[in-house]
């Protein structure tokens, strides 16, 4: 009896794993793809929540238009317990910042956004004094904000600025793309910035275009007519030598087309006097 009740165990347990292994094949199907679902979707003049909640490194409650109104702002999503990649990017970030004469504080706000909802306002706080120390600037703490928040706060920020992320549950670690956002005063966005080095000319152009050339001198306002701003690449080309280059090719267009006309309307000349 006893030997029936056993077999009788090991046929239900062997049915148990018959039915439950295509739905455990379905779910690591169904798992997503970090190189499919990580990237950065641009949406320039996308507007951000302003209302989002969110938790300063200090532990107050927020809003995300706190930090909007008069200044651009140049925000990244990232985490702050991330072991490599999101740290590279911040210091490209304050690198290139510490290379241009406008001053966070001053003429713009930088903005980290935690994309992990378990990390925590002391958190946040370690990697803003990590940031001024390499930032170096004096009185710059009033325009550097570490925040935190909801799972869903974060995923409303993330999908206005076309920020793809996946949690990889394997390695326990967030895999996304390398970039920054430069969104305007009213919270638009304005310029992506890709990579973990930055090129500090084309991000203080950037930032100096998304405050309405309310800020920066002639000199910005001149390269801005020379340069545009090539969002395959999230960076600023030379206009001027684009149209030099096109007008050029025009040139030698025009010059073998006249050569062709010519030939063809010449022919054997006619005498004139015949003796």
């Amino acid at each position: 009896m006893n030997l029936r009740r056993g077999f009788a165990w090991c046929g239900l347990i062997m049915l148990l794993a018959l039915l439950v292994a295509p739905a455990r094949v379905h779910a690591q199907g169904s798992a997503p793809d970090p190189l499919r679902d990580v990237a950065y979707d641009q949406r320039l003049d996308s507007q951000v929540p302003l209302d989002l909640p969110f938790v300063d490194e200090q532990g107050h409650k927020v809003a995300l238009g706190d930090y909007f109104g008069k200044q651009p702002v140049v925000l990244q999503l990232s985490y702050y317990e991330c072991p490599m990649l999101c740290s590279l990017v911040r210091q490209g970030m304050l690198d290139a910042l510490k290379d241009v004469t406008l001053s966070a504080g001053t003429d713009f706000q930088v903005v980290n956004v935690s994309i992990d909802p378990l990390e925590t306002s002391m958190m946040a706080a370690n990697a803003k004094a990590a940031a001024m120390a390499r930032y170096g600037r004096d009185n710059a703490a009033d325009g550097m904000h570490f925040l935190t928040g909801t799972q869903d706060a974060i995923d409303q920020l993330a999908r206005a600025v076309g920020f793809r992320y996946v949690y990889d549950a394997s390695i326990d670690q967030y895999a996304h793309a390398a970039g920054i956002v430069v969104l305007t005063p009213t919270g638009l966005v304005s310029r992506y910035f890709f990579g973990v080095t930055f090129n500090a000319s084309d991000l203080r152009l950037g930032v100096v275009e998304a405050s309405g050339n309310k800020i920066g001198g002639m000199t910005d306002q001149l390269l801005l007519l020379c340069y545009h701003y090539d969002p395959k690449t999230g960076s600023y080309t030379g206009l001027v030598m684009t149209i030099t280059r096109v007008a050029g090719g025009l040139t030698v267009f025009g010059i073998i087309a006249l050569i062709v006309l010519l030939t063809r309307g010449s022919g054997p000349r006619r005498r004139i006097f015949d003796f």
